[in-house]
């Protein structure tokens, strides 16, 4: 199902060529966080092949609180990132009062650490621009995909976690030391 598209917040146009890629960033945070609906170019693949290196990303503002499992959010990594991450949700923790996310590429073998914080959390990805056609993120099929992409990535990852574990004790004997 494609998207109509709208006005963006963010002219098209030469920006990074032009404007120190730390100046985008904190564009496109403040942006987020007044309201706006931003474009925003993937140049990464660890999402691929949901998101592909140099398609338009539809980013639309929401809180941790919003994000559900499958989604895609967009967040702010850290400090020394150009860029805004956008990675899927795999998991909600919870650490008292406070809850965090546990996202993860969809090509990456690990799951993101840090855990994304509240303050981290900008926006969700609700379409994909390529080649000239919009794809929503916003339907019920993208939705249940997401969220089976996300369920068995998390499980993978679990799978892997624990062959490496096995490994471990396998070579070392079952109290852990070189026997």
């Amino acid at each position: 199902m494609m998207m109509e598209k709208g006005p963006s917040a963010v002219p098209e146009g030469i920006l990074a060529d032009t404007v120190p890629p730390q100046a985008i960033r904190q564009l496109f945070i403040d942006l987020l966080r007044e309201g706006y609906i931003i474009r925003s170019l993937a140049v990464g693949g660890s999402m691929s092949p949901c998101i592909k290196k140099g398609d338009l990303l539809v980013v639309k503002p929401m809180t941790l609180e919003e994000a559900g499992i499958g989604e895609i959010v967009a967040y702010r990594k850290d400090e020394s990132h150009s860029v805004l991450t956008t990675h899927r949700v795999v998991q909600q923790r919870k650490d008292g009062e406070r809850r965090y996310l546990i996202t993860k590429g969809d090509r990456n073998v690990y799951r993101d650490f840090p855990l994304v914080s509240p303050v981290d959390v900008l926006g969700k990805v609700v379409g994909i621009e390529r080649k000239g056609q919009l794809i929503s993120l916003e339907t019920p099929f993208h939705r249940l995909r997401g969220y089976l992409i996300a369920r068995l990535s998390l499980g993978l990852w679990t799978l892997h976690v624990l062959k490496g574990r096995i490994f471990a004790s396998d070579k070392f004997g079952q109290n852990g030391r070189d026997d």
